[in-house]
């Protein structure tokens, strides 16, 4: 009994240590709506359903650039269809003027050249036919020279008996003798022709090589002068209001095609296209512009004139547009490091402005307008 006294003691003693070392026990909250405390920090990780997030580091990584909205005059804008051809003394056919076999080539694709200056060489080449009534010719010439001179020869060995006139007309009978024999003579010594520029610039591509034979009017090459170009498009009649007197025209590429340059009215033809009924607009390109298009090649012409009222409208750099399951939407740069979405309505447009009819952005908002793609990117993926 003793022992067992002793035992129980020692159960009581530990028990008793094990109350004092445990911490009393937290209460305990169930999980159907109740509350887990006020203490609760949010998830900093869950993906922002309006914004994209993007550190200093990366937005100069991407190049990513703002403007601000703002309001300005907006103005009427027509985009023409247009085809860049060469201008005046733009381009240079060189064409053969006589059927012969090329024995020099100068040119070489890319070079460039200045007016008058040598490309090819051309030896002239005959058929059997000509060659036989070049030579009977010849003969001819050749013969004539001789009786003109024995003739000549004669009369004055007689001079002093023979009559003034006669002795004349056999002078001038030698002379047009003389003239029609060097000029057959000429015509088998001279046969070569040299082929050159018609005007200044680039020589095209072209396939011509020494030794291969032409014939009359064919076109042996091109010389392209660049910066003569020329814009044809057509207006029709319902665009014809839009063409203000005091229109200026900026031409584009196509979707894809990079570079813009102004261009200055040339002609506004009165005549129709008996096809398509529109009156043909010609304008040509400077020399700055010159330099980012090409002849062949199809185009954009921006029409731009002055508003018809000083009413003043929200207007953003269009290339800040971009869209989101098939709404236009720009990104608002609202915080260092934080881009917010805004759903936009957009108006009239150029190359330059969009103006905004409805939307989330104000006066003086700061739009993306360099590196929209990689924020778009990233929110997608985020």
């Amino acid at each position: 009994m003793k022992t067992k006294h002793k035992l129980l003691a020692g159960t009581a003693a530990l028990g008793l240590a094990l109350t004092v070392l445990l911490p009393p026990p937290a209460p305990l909250w169930a999980h159907d709506g109740e509350d887990h405390g006020a203490t609760a920090q949010p998830n900093t990780g869950a993906a922002l359903t309006d914004a994209v997030a993007l550190p200093k580091e990366s937005q100069f990584l991407f190049g990513v650039r703002t403007a601000l909205a703002s309001y300005s005059t907006t103005y009427n804008r027509l985009t023409l269809y247009g085809t860049i051809s060469a201008a005046a003394g733009g381009e240079g056919r060189v064409v053969v003027p006589q059927t012969g076999r090329i024995v020099s080539l100068v040119a070489r694709v890319g070079q460039t050249v200045r007016a008058g200056q040598v490309l090819a060489v051309v030896d002239q080449t005959l058929d059997a036919t000509q060659q036989i009534g070049l030579a009977t010719e010849r003969a001819n010439a050749q013969a004539e020279l001789r009786a003109a001179q024995q003739d000549y020869a004669r009369l004055q060995t007689i001079a002093d008996i023979a009559a003034r006139k006669d002795v004349v007309a056999a002078e001038l009978r030698l002379r047009q003798a003389r003239q029609n024999a060097a000029i057959f003579n000429g015509q088998a010594r001279t046969r070569r022709v040299n082929i050159t520029s018609p005007i200044s610039g680039t020589v095209d591509v072209f396939t011509l090589a020494v030794g291969q034979q032409v014939n009359q009017g064919d076109e042996l090459l091109r010389v392209l002068n660049p910066g003569k170009l020329r814009v044809e498009a057509q207006v029709f009649a319902q665009d014809l209001e839009k063409l203000p007197a005091n229109a200026q025209f900026m031409v584009e590429g196509l979707q894809g095609q990079q570079g813009s340059a102004p261009a200055r009215l040339v002609v506004f033809s009165n005549a129709v296209n008996p096809v398509n009924q529109a009156r043909q607009l010609i304008l040509e390109l400077d020399n700055a512009g010159s330099n980012l298009f090409r002849s062949g090649q199809a185009v954009n012409v921006q029409v731009i004139g002055a508003g018809t009222s000083n009413k003043k409208e929200l207007v953003v750099p269009t290339s800040a547009l971009t869209d989101l399951n098939g709404k236009p939407v720009v990104f608002v740069h609202t915080e260092p490091e934080t881009f917010k979405i805004r759903y936009v309505q957009p108006g009239s447009a150029n190359g330059q402005q969009t103006v905004l009819l409805a939307g989330e952005v104000n006066e003086n908002d700061r739009v993306v307008s360099v590196g929209t793609y990689q924020l778009k990117s990233i929110y997608l993926n985020q």
